[in-house]
């Protein structure tokens, strides 16, 4: 195969009846042009990537915001983890210089930096991969997200819709000619790469999408019968497709019978001392675990699966992220979720009131996180705030038959919940400055697990019961979210 060597540019004109940005396809003679395929290109997808990492090479602060703000719509849809991290090592490497905006397409930026000198491309990452060219202060939200939606969309694998052979735009070639010729100065081969001449198979689903964030803005003077496209600011539905389908999120299920199976499932998750740790267990399991990991706060993603009947069965923030796993075999009736800067005192008070009770109190990215439920099966909780780790009140409360149900360090303190009726026989803690396998080990002998791990202030706390229900139990640490851990363990 010949290798393949692309670049989106988007340039910018101002033209009598309106503004004008579009991408030019930059097609390098190395080109074999037949392995284009449709609106995306396969063989350039991301393939067992854990995540995709970003880095700036310019720019400021505020234009960094924008990309982190708008960039995650793309996950949601698709399993494409994106990690920001320091330049310039990372997959995709962006710049904010004057002129056009512009990527690499899919795995490309992995390979390839543009010289911005010369305007070629060149092997390795010793550039950038995508630069916005028009960003700054007085950029719209709608133009900041249009732009960063297109411009990942082709850094994920995404082409041009507008050129996918199920379009049928009837194009008045002479106008057209004319107007690129006069206000790009482009050649007749260039109007006719950029514009008229479509992609040779398509791999779309099956339909053209006008209104994908992918597709060019057609004004109905160039076509010959006033057909024509706005600007679009938004993913379409086929956007939304077309990435699920490119980038599946891995969800486990198991199949319905008389005497379930015992299958592991997402039990604990925690970051600390600069390591994910996931805690798996064995649990007779009829229903269905997802996960997602986001670097913001995930509501979207939450709502998603509420609209699917899952509930929030975990939820932790590590190394810029935030960590969600949601299940269909909780128990749960009704959930609901808080986030404050602030403890949410006020807000567990309210909802106690309407029947909730806490399931997790988290802290990641500056922000406290409230998970609260309805068919927890608790009767009674507690939840105390102390800076130092509450040794004192966790033995008060499990004399008065309470038992450790959520246990987190966030903003100088630890948050202590306790529940009656958690189903627990027995419970231990221990702290350490350490990951405390030896200890893990020393109680699963005993027949307890692992019900809470946790880190804060540097000391790793752990907490182990009696009368879980759990058989097997088993943990790993990495430096990167476990997402192949987790996988693994799902299908043994």
């Amino acid at each position: 195969m010949k290798p393949m060597i692309t670049l989106l540019f988007i340039t910018f004109a101002q033209l009598a009846f309106a503004q004008t940005q579009f991408c030019q396809d930059i097609i390098f003679p190395t080109l074999n042009t037949s392995l284009y395929q449709g609106v995306y290109y396969s063989e350039l997808k991301w393939e067992d990537r854990k995540k995709i990492t970003v880095a700036f090479l310019n720019g400021d602060p505020y234009l960094h915001s924008k990309v982190k703000k708008y960039v995650g719509e793309w996950s949601i849809y698709g399993n494409v983890p994106f990690e920001f991290v320091p330049g310039p090592q990372a997959d995709i490497r962006i710049t904010f210089n004057k002129g056009g905006s512009w990527s690499l397409i899919g795995k490309q930026s992995r390979e390839f930096s543009v010289d911005l000198n010369s305007g070629r491309t060149i092997s390795g990452q010793s550039g950038p991969s995508m630069n916005y060219g028009w960003f700054d202060k007085n950029t719209t939200e709608q133009e900041f997200k249009r732009t960063i939606l297109h411009e990942f969309g082709h850094a994920l694998g995404l082409l041009h819709e507008h050129l996918s052979p199920l379009s049928g735009i009837k194009w008045n070639k002479p106008k057209v000619y004319a107007h690129y010729m006069q206000v790009q100065n482009w050649s007749k081969e260039e109007v006719d790469k950029n514009v008229l001449n479509k992609y040779s198979v398509t791999q779309t689903n099956g339909e053209y999408d006008p209104q994908s964030i992918m597709h060019y803005p057609v004004n109905k003077a160039f076509t010959l019968d006033g057909y024509e496209v706005g600007w679009n600011y938004n993913l379409s539905a086929g956007d939304k497709k077309t990435i699920a389908s490119l980038y599946p999120f891995t969800t486990t299920t198991t199949t319905t019978t008389a005497t379930p199976a015992q299958r592991y499932r997402i039990t604990g998750l925690a970051y600390g001392d600069s390591i994910w740790s996931v805690t798996m267990s064995k649990v007779k399991s009829n229903y269905t675990e997802a996960w997602r990991t986001r670097t913001y706060f995930p509501e979207a993603e939450i709502q998603e699966f509420w609209d699917k009947d899952y509930y929030i069965s975990n939820l932790s923030y590590g190394k810029g992220l935030w960590a969600l796993v949601m299940s269909t075999g909780t128990g749960f009736s009704d959930q609901v979720w808080r986030t404050g800067g602030d403890f949410p005192a006020d807000d567990i008070k309210e909802l106690w009131g309407e029947g909730y009770y806490v399931n997790s109190v988290n802290y990641g990215d500056g922000q406290w996180a409230l998970i609260m439920s309805k068919g927890t099966k608790y009767t009674h909780q507690i939840w105390r705030t102390r800076p130092a780790f509450p040794q004192n009140e966790i033995n008060e409360f499990w004399a008065q038959g309470y038992h450790i149900t959520s246990l987190t360090y966030g903003n100088g303190l630890w948050a202590l919940v306790m529940s009656k009726n958690a189903g627990y026989e027995i419970q231990v803690w221990r702290t350490r400055n350490h990951y405390p396998k030896d200890e893990i080990q020393e109680f699963w002998e005993k027949g307890y697990h692992i019900t809470n791990l946790s880190y804060g202030n540097g000391l790793w706390a752990l907490v182990m019961s009696k009368g879980t229900g759990y058989g097997q139990q088993s943990w790993r640490t990495r430096t990167n979210f476990p997402n192949a851990e987790i996988d693994e363990l799902w299908r043994k």
